[in-house]
């Protein structure tokens, strides 16, 4: 196709979305309804993940060693354990700090007598894990470790947090695809209308010798500028809904913290723009196709 026959399939497809702008309203409407609804729903996963992240890193091993281990030998395992791929931090607690920390609880007798070479509390390593589906072949990773006595973790807590974050990741990327497929459809269905409001029109162009792609180009032309408006409004209205809604729910404990907008923009950005263009382009094709198919012109 010749560069001036694009030109002119361009501009006509922005004419005919100007001259239908109350259905191109509409549609850029509906869009934008759809868009905001599959943004949030992709916002409120990545506050869920990172909720249950920062929830993972509170869930956490205890690694006791034999009492017996030398210095260079509890170096040792500390490097081994670093060098786990699921152990996301570490921390090390002598017996000196542990017995700090926590012989608070003990009575001062006795917290007299751990005192020294009497101390009976471990070294202890503190791990944090990656991810809690991989709990078990950690834990018998570590707990088969030569120096690592026991290792102390709350397995229902673990268990629980991977099943919830399962779901909810299962639910929150259905809801995605509905949302989508539910944007499609009214695109469809709205582009239909268009063709048949201008079906003489389509008509006196294939009555010409006009091809299929030369009638259908405008009509995609169309489509695209309808996702791109509905994408760039779109992404405007969620990032102002979203900071108001964060600044009302920001609190200092991570756990009930949302995440800060400027770390989803980008792909909220792109998500939207190239999802509303795939789906008006596509909503465009689809509709066309039908048409020139079923109908091939004007009829009574």
């Amino acid at each position: 196709m010749k560069p001036h026959v694009i030109r002119y399939l361009i501009k006509e497809g922005c004419r005919n979305t100007w001259q239908n702008r109350l259905m191109a309203f509409a549609s850029v409407g509906v869009l934008i309804c759809c868009l905001l609804l599959t943004g949030f729903s992709y916002l409120l996963f990545v506050n869920v993940d990172h909720m249950f992240q920062n929830a993972y890193e509170q869930n956490v091993m205890a690694v006791y060693l034999d009492s017996d281990q030398d210095e260079e030998a509890v170096r040792r395992i500390g490097d081994t354990l670093q060098g786990m791929s699921n152990v996301a931090s570490l921390s090390f607690l002598s017996k000196e700090e542990f017995l700090a920390q926590y012989g608070e609880a003990l009575a001062d007798n006795t917290m007299e007598s751990f005192q020294g070479e009497n101390n009976p509390l471990p070294d202890t390593y503190i791990v944090s894990l990656r991810d809690l589906a991989l709990f078990q072949q950690t834990l018998d990773a570590i707990s088969a470790i030569d120096g690592v006595e026991e290792v102390s973790y709350d397995a229902n807590t673990a268990a629980t947090l991977t099943k919830v974050r399962q779901v909810v990741l299962v639910v929150g990327g259905s809801i995605i695809v509905v949302l989508l497929a539910v944007s499609l459809f009214i695109i469809v269905n709205t582009i239909k209308l268009t063709v048949y409001n201008r079906r003489l029109e389509i008509y006196i162009m294939k009555s010409v010798g006009a091809t299929d792609s030369f009638i259908r180009f405008p009509f995609v032309v169309e489509g695209m500028l309808l996702g791109l408006i509905a994408g760039g409004v779109g992404f405007g209205l969620i990032s102002l809904l979203y900071k108001v809604l964060y600044s009302h729910f920001s609190f200092d404990n991570p756990l009930l913290s949302l995440v800060p907008f400027s770390q989803e923009w980008l792909p909220l950005l792109v998500g939207f723009l190239a999802g509303g263009t795939l789906v008006g382009v596509c909503g465009s094709i689809i509709s066309m196709s039908k048409y020139l198919k079923q109908e091939g012109g004007l009829r009574s």
